[in-house]
């Protein structure tokens, strides 16, 4: 589910997503053959209860093709360290 879909002065877009019951925001910007992401933040109070290993971020990345109408496929894969909670 797609809650705000912005552009950023610097062409950074900025997308809310729900997944595994949180709401995130990813920040990132098309990039050539890419569409990278620069930082996801979990938003709302809650916090995190569940790793961040690559099932979550794998989740996020097709949440986020879905939303952009892309291929996961061109979506560069979300790293850990790139996550806020």
């Amino acid at each position: 589910m797609i809650v705000s879909y912005e552009w950023g002065a610097n062409r950074t877009v900025r997308v809310t997503v729900v997944v595994g019951g949180y709401q995130w925001r990813i920040h990132g910007a098309p990039d050539r053959n890419w569409w990278v992401c620069h930082l996801v933040e979990l938003l709302g109070p809650c916090k995190l209860d569940v790793p961040i290993d690559k099932k979550l971020r794998e989740k996020l990345r097709k949440a986020l093709a879905s939303q952009l109408d892309l291929a996961v496929d061109d979506i560069k894969p979300i790293s850990a360290d790139l996550i806020l909670t």
